[in-house]
Parts: structure tokens; C-alpha cells; sequence
């Protein structure tokens, strides 16, 4: 009996490896990064993924995110998880202050797809430590606890 569990405790774990390269990449908002199903997420993914999930903040569906849209987003988002990431300094990361300055490249008070794509890549490029232009599961996860989100969908 205790080698049958043995081997099914062992055929489980197996099982569950096997599926987690298609299912890792759940990282931005809880979109499917992993759109081509490798296991990985390849640079042209993740922008998708950041572009399509900060734009869900877009409250008036202009394509383009206002300081506000940002602030509003982020203090629903810190609401349902009972925090106030909100109150960072500089705004919060989402919210605005230096981080939405530095970030709005053409300084007309607005993110775009194209900045946001940017910052998209900078991120990126923060979180593919191995440098081999792939984010692993590891890389994912470690992305996101870095930014304090425990698996949560993030602001800039």
C-alpha cells in the first residue's frame, strides 16, 4: 500500500509539472501572457499582456490613461485586497507623481499604448535575469513579488 501511494504521490507531482509551463504565466491581471503556449514569455507577450491590463483602467475608452484613470484603478485594486498602496510616496507606483512623469514620455498628461509599451520593455528587461530574452515561471513570480504584488496585476 505504501509503495502504490509512493508512485501515485510521484505520478501527481509529475502530472502537475507538466502542466504548469501553459498555465505558469498568469501575471498581468490575470491575462494569459503565455499566449503561444512555450512556457515562457517572450518580450512581444508581456507587452501585450501589460498593454491590455493597464488599459482596463481607461475609464472613458480613449485609448490612453490619465493620471486620475491611474489613482482611481489603483485605490479599487488596494480596496478589494484591503491595503492603501495608494499612500506610497510619489504618488504609489500606478497612481502618479514622479513615476507617471518619468513614465509620460511626450508630457501630455496621458500614458499611451506606446509608453506603456516602454515601460513594458524596461520592465522586462528588469525581470529576465538570465538575460536570455524569455521569462521563466521563476522570473514571473519573482517579478511580481518584488513589486509586493504576490501574484496580483500591478500598476507601472
Amino acid at each position: 500500500m505504501k509503495l502504490f501511494l509512493t508512485v501515485a504521490g510521484a505520478a501527481l507531482l509529475i502530472a502537475g509539472s507538466a502542466l504548469a509551463p501553459s498555465s505558469f504565466a498568469q501575471g498581468a491581471g490575470g491575462a494569459k501572457a503565455d499566449t503561444n503556449g512555450d512556457g515562457k514569455v517572450s518580450l512581444a507577450e508581456f507587452k501585450a499582456a501589460r498593454v491590455t491590463m493597464m488599459l482596463r483602467a481607461d475609464a472613458n475608452k480613449d485609448g490612453k490613461l490619465s493620471q486620475t484613470e491611474l489613482q482611481t484603478a489603483r485605490a479599487m485594486r488596494a480596496s478589494k485586497r484591503g491595503g492603501d498602496d495608494a499612500a506610497k510616496p510619489g504618488g504609489g507606483e500606478g497612481g502618479g507623481g514622479r513615476l507617471f512623469a518619468m513614465a509620460d514620455a511626450n508630457h501630455d498628461g496621458f500614458l499611451d499604448k506606446s509608453e506603456i509599451g516602454k515601460l513594458s520593455e524596461r520592465r522586462f528587461q528588469r525581470m529576465d535575469v538570465d538575460g536570455d530574452g524569455q521569462l521563466s515561471a521563476s522570473e514571473l513570480a519573482a517579478g511580481r513579488q518584488q513589486r509586493g504584488m504576490g501574484g496580483q496585476g500591478g500598476g507601472l
